[in-house]
């Protein structure tokens, strides 16, 4: 199943999609018989291209994640709330190299989330969630410990787990810690919907709290068609290299989804 669903993402994600015309083109030029089949799938790729980088797609794609959560400036005044769950991004063990080097930017913003709303009241505790990516090290939730540890946070203030490898894994190992009371759930913005939707599949009250926004300072949620244009004005189109990336990252979640729906998890 895992198999399964590492290529479906590879061949309908952005670079799948982008990578398959181009090497296809690539070899069918070298064939004088689909040479013209060749030409016309390397133009493909190349048009491709050109839209992932010099239009807004990928922007709207992750402003329509980002939009449906608002970030939570302040702690919600419920007296039951005392954790705060801090999904995982990635990390990598690397001795000799500060932690800032060793988890990932994703992770670094979730984190920097989570201690942010400690600091607002370090009555909560912080509940770090993912498990090992490679064979061999220690689960990312450790690195996550680390981290924090550095930053100031007591050890008695944390609870580490660390036996998850996805994000529903993450919040079923979550449930056995703190059952349906309610808390609040740090993620990157653009994951958060999935998430969302894994907890109250699992009779779980989460609190959503986004990290790692991108697209909000500059699109807020309530825009309307007629600002729409303003807006694109004013960010340049939203040209960028980085667009490819984004692309990819929102593509990743929007098929997570769907997946998520074929297993029942959502």
């Amino acid at each position: 199943m895992e198999f399964t669903k590492r290529l479906l993402e590879i061949i309908f994600s952005p670079l799948g999609i982008l990578s398959i015309p181009l090497f296809a083109g690539v070899v069918l030029s070298f064939l004088r018989k689909h040479s013209r089949a060749g030409r016309r799938l390397l133009t493909c790729g190349a048009l491709l291209f050109l839209i992932f980088v010099f239009t807004p797609l990928a922007h709207y794609l992750m402003w329509n994640l980002e939009k449906q959560f608002q970030p939570l400036l302040v702690l919600p005044q419920l007296p039951k709330i005392d954790r705060i769950v801090v999904l995982a991004g990635y990390a990598e063990e690397h001795p000799g190299f500060p932690i800032t080097s060793n988890v990932s930017e994703q992770t670094i913003a979730n984190m920097a989330e989570g201690l942010r709303l400690y600091r607002l009241d370090p009555k909560n505790k912080l509940v770090l969630s993912g498990g090992v990516v490679r064979s061999g090290e220690k689960a990312v939730a450790a690195s996550m410990a680390d981290f924090l540890r550095q930053m100031g946070v007591p050890e008695q203030d944390m609870v580490v787990e660390g036996n998850s490898k996805d994000t529903y894994q993450n919040l079923l190992e979550v449930k056995k810690l703190i059952g349906s009371s309610p808390f609040i759930l740090v993620a990157s913005a653009c994951d958060l919907r999935r998430a969302v939707a894994v907890a109250k599949k699992l009779q779980m009250n989460p609190i959503p709290a986004p990290a790692h926004i991108r697209t909000l300072q500059n699109h807020p949620a309530n825009t309307t068609m007629a600002d729409e244009f303003s807006i694109y004005i004013k960010n340049r189109g939203y040209v960028s290299s980085a667009n490819i990336p984004r692309l990819q990252w929102a593509c990743h979640e929007y098929l997570g989804y769907v997946w998520y729906q074929f297993l029942g998890r959502i």
